[in-house]
């Protein structure tokens, strides 16, 4: 077979359930237009001056380069009724048991934006190490 050895980067998340995880492709083999995002204005310390815009532009990246998923909402599922007398444990319980987080759907920067933040991270450090291979 020729072409690049790893050409995808699959990441799985055990900590947050048993079938979650990220097929990407592998950012070290990307060309720099995929990995980079569009400029937005910096003020005079480099920060961006709209975090929001700079986010919304991460995230248009991480829609480039990601493959395919099986992540979940963690805003679906349908919110607990929590009156004064609720016990926090047994709601725990029932909760877990339930499950009825929705699948995201396609891969977009808005339901990237909707990701948790451990996804989030793991996803930046794949890309980071190609600005910082260490």
């Amino acid at each position: 077979m020729s072409g690049y050895t790893n050409p995808y980067v699959l990441l799985q998340f055990p900590e947050l359930g048993d079938d979650v995880s990220v097929l990407m492709r592998n950012p070290q083999l990307l060309p720099p237009r995929d990995i980079t995002p569009e400029d937005v204005p910096l003020d005079a310390n480099g920060q961006p001056t709209d975090s929001q815009a700079a986010q919304e532009a991460m995230y248009r990246v991480f829609a480039r380069v990601i493959v395919a998923w099986k992540v979940y909402d963690p805003n679906g599922a349908a919110k607990p009724e929590v009156g004064p007398d609720t016990d926090p444990v047994a709601l725990y319980e029932q909760l877990r048991e339930g499950g009825g987080q929705p699948r995201l759907g396609e891969v977009t920067p808005e339901n990237i934006a909707r990701l948790p933040m451990r996804i989030t991270n793991r996803i930046m450090e794949e890309i980071g190490r190609v600005a910082d291979p260490q």
